[in-house]
């Protein structure tokens, strides 16, 4: 803070989801220890996260990932018997699978948003739109995006 440059250790650092103990700073320098693996192994770890990933998530689409952050449950009441994720609140709220124009709630995942052919940025920002009023009407939870919307 206030320019002054802190060294840091591995002991000092706290990374969790979204936020780590360096989230206000500037890092100028890092060094990293590497630990080898056997190659067999880090294929079959990678194997196993595709499949997970492609089981739970649009693959076949284009889209821009995920689309709303997880509700915080710092400020945000998440009903009993929903997950507190943005997909869950949005699947439902009965939105998995609503397109606008070439747009759509991907029907795997709702916190992605897929473009089906000729989607423009306005039928993406109206679905956008669309599930954040929805979520809000039904359950009173504010989705935030994860994304970043440019010229808007």
């Amino acid at each position: 803070a206030n320019g002054e440059v802190y060294q840091r250790s591995a002991d000092d650092l706290v990374f969790d989801y979204r936020q780590s103990s360096l989230d206000d700073l500037v890092i100028l320098e890092a060094s990293c220890r590497l630990e080898e693996d056997h190659p067999r192994e880090l294929a079959q770890r990678m194997q196993k996260q595709w499949i997970i990933k492609k089981a739970s998530q649009p693959m076949g689409h284009q889209s821009a990932g995920c689309v709303f952050r997880n509700p915080d449950p710092a400020v945000d009441r998440v009903p009993e018997g929903i997950p507190p994720s943005a997909g869950a609140l949005i699947d439902r709220a009965g939105l998995k699978g609503l397109a606008i124009g070439g747009a759509r709630v991907s029907p795997t995942h709702a916190n992605f948003i897929v473009n089906e052919g000729g989607a423009s940025a306005s039928d993406v920002r109206r679905l956008i739109d669309r599930c954040r009023d929805e979520v809000g009407a039904r359950f009173g939870v504010t989705l935030r995006e994860e994304i970043r919307l440019l010229g808007w």
